[in-house]
């Protein structure tokens, strides 16, 4: 047994004992609802030993499970060794979703806690109702993990910058101006931003708090003519803070939100998104002030990038472009040596990116996954798991980097000695996918879910799927998983909008054999016109080869061969310039017509 874990969980049922509560569920949230969480929020991979990014844990006084979904089954399985707690697959036959797993487990008349901050409202009321119906309460309480978690870490002190609007092409005050017309239009006098994204990109600023994501834990409350933020001052220099103060925003401490809400006049009318929201402030709005609930504004506003920012996005693809090359020219010959391994490539690919202009940071975790740990979608490769690059399998790498100007995703595969012919097919078929998608027009107003299918049935015509969404949304030097529009077989009702950074990333995964996945960056276009209404398409703003190595060229039709052979004339055309010798010679070899 893993005695960390067990001790953890025995502590939790203590707390639960003294305060009457018969389960309690611990989500993969923090207060902001994120998805990467500061070291202080990082409860359920504290609790349980799961580090992967979704998940929620619930604890019973006799069972402990962990429900995550597909891309995590294989990372969770290795993790729960030795823990007691149970693994529920999500998606799978007969497995319920852990509100429903509640209501049968549980009997009538008992009482399940979960921590107020840590779930949004949304989460909230469909977890309440599942719940009722079987006669069981749900207690929005404090953390327990403050008192039984003995060396949890601070909040984050890091400093926090501001970003100039050359940059974000609109300036903070003129953000602030347009959000207070929005709502006054919506009928509300002041808004709530919890999100961290949301409230970076209405500031204008950045900084280091979360990992991976360049951002800085706060709240802004907006009101007609000043808005509070609560935040450590302490992280901005004084100049920053002055510039935020002239913008009518005031600084207050982090931890006074609640206390500002509770003393909102009765006249208020405030918006709020509920899925952004958690339960701790939204007990703390006064009765007696009027809500309006709905998706964000700012949200909607950050996903559609202006003009500067598309400008500055292409731009940061070029560099980014350039160090993938120079990487990759070095990895056709440095795995020869037979000593690198998953966890080396992953090093030197940063170093690579980070010798490049405006360069920040990784904007996630990169997935070197070779042979059967590129079959595992969302793999994080660990000194213990990391597998020596060495022929012949396939090695698959999803990486991507934060710049001062823009946020990259991209993923390739490499193969590592002679490919075989399956390989190499599957590999085809999920590039036919990539470009079905990628050169798609459709009517203005269709959604993600409505998208989906386009990738995906060309794989469907061969047997073949895959368990993730076929896109996310990305942010502008901000969260490289960012909403509201999703390109996914779940249902989204949000509209692809002219402006939109989404990813188009189909694959093909074989258990104990390899994994592939093809991943570029693409803007949605200005519309359009026609008699028949107004059309969109996408541009493709990656800039890396696709190995042609793993195309079977007779897998593909004349439309399909023009794309790839397009696509790798504009990557030459973009990068050719940026390097020199053997790069040079590697890029021209590798974007060369099919």
């Amino acid at each position: 047994m893993n005695s960390h874990v067990t001790d953890r969980i025995i502590s939790l049922r203590e707390y639960m004992r003294r305060r009457g509560v018969h389960a309690w569920v611990v989500p993969s949230t923090d207060p902001h609802q994120g998805e990467y969480l500061p070291a202080r929020w990082q409860a359920r991979s504290w609790l349980s030993g799961f580090a992967g990014s979704a998940g929620t844990v619930v604890v019973t006084a006799d069972r402990a499970g962990l429900w995550t979904d597909s891309r995590y089954f294989l990372e969770a399985e290795q993790a729960l060794q030795g823990t007691g707690i149970e693994l529920h697959r999500l998606g799978t036959s007969g497995i319920l979703d852990y509100p429903a797993w509640l209501a049968d487990a549980l009997p009538t008349g008992s009482t399940v806690g979960v921590a107020a901050q840590t779930i949004a409202v949304s989460a909230y009321r469909a977890l309440e109702a599942t719940l009722h119906r079987a006669g069981i309460d749900l207690h929005p309480g404090d953390d327990p993990f403050t008192e039984i978690w003995p060396d949890r870490p601070a909040l984050p002190s890091d400093a926090a910058y501001l970003i100039g609007h050359a940059v974000t092409g609109r300036s903070r005050a003129e953000k602030l101006a347009e959000l207070r017309r929005a709502l006054s239009i919506h009928g509300a006098t002041h808004c709530l931003v919890a999100t961290l994204d949301d409230i970076a990109w209405l500031l204008n600023l950045r900084g280091s708090d979360v990992p991976f994501n360049p951002l800085v834990c706060g709240w802004i409350l907006v009101g007609p003519e000043t808005a509070e933020f609560c935040v450590d001052r302490a992280k901005f220099v004084e100049e920053a803070a002055r510039d935020l103060e002239a913008d009518g925003i005031h600084f207050q401490p982090y931890d006074e939100i609640e206390d500002l809400l509770r003393a909102l006049p009765k006249d208020v009318t405030l918006f709020l998104d509920p899925t952004k929201t958690n339960m701790a402030l939204s007990a703390a709005i006064p009765a007696a002030c009027t809500r309006i609930e709905g998706r964000h504004i700012v949200t909607t506003w950050k996903a559609i990038k202006n003009p500067t920012e598309q400008t500055h996005i292409r731009r940061s693809h070029i560099r980014d472009g350039v160090a993938l090359t120079r990487f990759l020219c070095w990895l056709d010959s440095a795995w020869q040596t037979g000593s690198l391994t998953e966890l080396s490539v992953s090093e030197v690919l940063r170093e690579f990116r980070s010798a490049e202009e405006h360069y920040v940071g990784e904007s996630f975790r990169t997935i070197a996954g070779f042979g059967p740990n590129g079959a595992v979608v969302h793999y994080s490769v660990t000194p213990e798991s990391s597998l020596p690059i060495l022929p012949d399998n396939l090695l698959l790498l999803d990486s991507g980097a934060h710049y001062r100007d823009g946020t990259t995703d991209i993923t390739r595969v490499v193969p590592i000695g002679s490919p075989t012919a399956a390989q190499r097919s599957d590999f085809t078929l999920v590039l036919k996918a990539h470009i079905a998608l990628a050169t798609a027009r459709f009517p203005a107003g269709t959604n993600g879910h409505r998208l989906d299918v386009i990738a995906r049935s060309v794989l469907w015509r061969h047997l073949r799927n895959y368990g993730h969404g076929t896109g996310h949304g990305v942010g502008f030097f901000l969260n490289v998983h960012e909403g509201p529009q999703r390109i996914a077989a779940e249902p989204n009702d949000v509209a692809l909008l002219p402006g939109m950074l989404t990813s188009n990333e189909p694959g093909i995964y074989r258990a104990d054999q390899y994994g592939i996945r093809i991943e570029n960056l693409m803007l949605t276009r200005e519309p359009e016109e026609s008699e028949f209404g107004s059309f969109l398409s996408f541009e493709t703003v990656s800039l890396c080869p696709i190995d042609r190595r793993l195309i079977d060229v007779s897998l593909l039709d004349e439309e399909e061969r023009a794309w790839v052979n397009d696509y790798h004339a504009r990557v030459e055309s973009e990068l050719l310039p940026h390097v020199a010798g053997a790069d040079a010679e590697w890029l021209t070899r590798q974007t060369a017509p099919l």
